[in-house]
């Protein structure tokens, strides 16, 4: 039976293997759809690993057993271009609901192969959520990480996270481990930020008296006349070492590049950067100690194209 193969597919690796299974079982987007309509969870779930993810090529291929040194096939993959099936306007959005929706009915099991299954398909925090309220530890230590590794990070959800698995597993190791990671300042480490130069946007915004925004905006003034470089056809942009170094931070070259810097009627100053990641957290740190006054914040980061 159809509904039987798609459980299998679902299942496939405890969830890891969904994609490359639908793509060898040849189910359309058709036959798949007509039984989510009629109530098919699993059927729903494959649709949308379906809508995100990319056709495979199978192949068999000879491999010669290190022990035995006798040849056998191994099955080998790859992902092509492109995604299994097409999506609707509002589908994945619709589909993800029901899915969501479901989650109460579903056996602890069954949500990590959801969860498994469904990562980098649609955002599977609440099926993590629902791992956490079951007393699920390695659900606890996940979304400790997902909120200590998003971007930015959200260090009071982490920690949260985090104390709630140690309280109940008691790893240690793990719980320091995690919160050097939460700890770290990118600010005290700018070697670490210069090793390779990978390029992204990023602004940052500056708020607070006018009194202070002039002694930034002046600042920068000088930093373009003393270490400005020329910027597309009218612009300038000032080394971010040259900043840093100016509000009382020794920093390192190849970072990034302030591209930019807004003075706008309120009293705010943004600042657009083109620089390393993190970076831009570390120049938010160091302005918030150099003016503590101020609010400083990343209002916007992307990756470089």
């Amino acid at each position: 039976m159809i509904q039987d193969t798609i459980k299998d597919i679902l299942h496939a690796n405890g969830g890891f293997d969904a994609a490359p299974a639908l793509s060898r079982s040849g189910l359309t987007k058709q036959e798949l759809r007509s039984l989510a309509d009629e109530g098919n969870i699993e059927a729903a779930i494959l649709l949308l690993i379906g809508f995100k993810s990319p056709s495979y090529k199978f192949w068999k291929e000879d491999f010669e057993d290190e022990d035995t040194h006798e040849m056998v096939k191994i099955d080998r993959c790859m992902p092509l271009e492109g995604t299994m099936f097409e999506e609707d306007p509002g589908e994945v959005a619709d589909l993800t609901s029901v899915v969501l929706k479901d989650l109460a009915n579903q056996s602890d099991e069954e949500l990590k192969v959801w969860q498994n299954a469904l990562s980098g398909v649609i955002n599977v925090t609440p099926i993590i959520e629902k791992l956490v309220d079951a007393g699920d530890v390695d659900a606890m230590w996940l979304l400790g990480d997902r909120y200590a590794y998003a971007e930015p990070m959200d260090k009071e959800n982490a920690l949260k996270y985090y104390d709630m698995a140690l309280a109940a597993d008691g790893d240690r190791e793990r719980y320091d481990q995690a919160m050097e990671w939460l700890n770290y300042s990118p600010l005290e480490h700018p070697e670490d930020l210069a090793e390779d130069f990978d390029p992204r946007e990023a602004v940052i915004m500056i708020s607070g008296h006018p009194l202070y925004m002039d002694q930034i905006e002046y600042m920068f003034e000088d930093l373009t006349k003393s270490h400005g470089l020329p910027y597309l056809e009218t612009d300038y942009a000032i080394p971010l070492k040259f900043v840093f170094e100016a509000i009382g931070v020794d920093w390192v070259d190849n970072t990034g590049n302030l591209i930019r810097y807004t003075r706008h009627s309120e009293p705010v100053l943004t600042l657009d950067l083109e620089c390393n990641p993190k970076v831009d957290e570390a120049l938010v740190e160091a302005f918030q100690k150099a003016y503590p006054l101020l609010t400083v914040e990343v209002v916007d980061n992307s990756p470089g194209e």
